[in-house]
């Protein structure tokens, strides 16, 4: 069970460090201020629950970090997506000097 809950709070916290990162990229204050509260909760967890972590609930942690990336890269893209299908404009006005199109 721990296993579980080592998974889910690793997959969790790695999301909503990823999404922070949009958060802070594209200066949504509001959203990551609650994003960081949540960051701060969620950081509890795995430490309390990693702190005595067995070998499988230390493979539960790592497999569950990468997840919550890949999904929190997913859902950004997709949401990124559904803007430029209803306001192209707008998403153009921060294009990435860094990324070439």
């Amino acid at each position: 069970m721990t296993e579980f809950a080592l998974f889910g709070g690793s997959f969790a916290f790695v999301f909503a460090i990823s999404l922070q990162q949009q958060n802070v990229h594209h200066q949504r204050f509001a959203l990551a201020f609650i994003n960081s509260a949540a960051i701060a909760a969620l950081n509890l967890v795995v430490v309390k629950l990693g702190s005595a972590a067995s070998p499988t609930e230390m493979a539960a942690y790592i497999a569950g970090q990468p997840m919550g990336t890949l999904l929190a890269m997913r859902l950004t893209q997709h949401l990124r997506a559904r803007r430029v299908d209803r306001d192209s404009d707008r998403f153009d006005d921060h294009q990435n000097p860094v990324r070439q199109q």
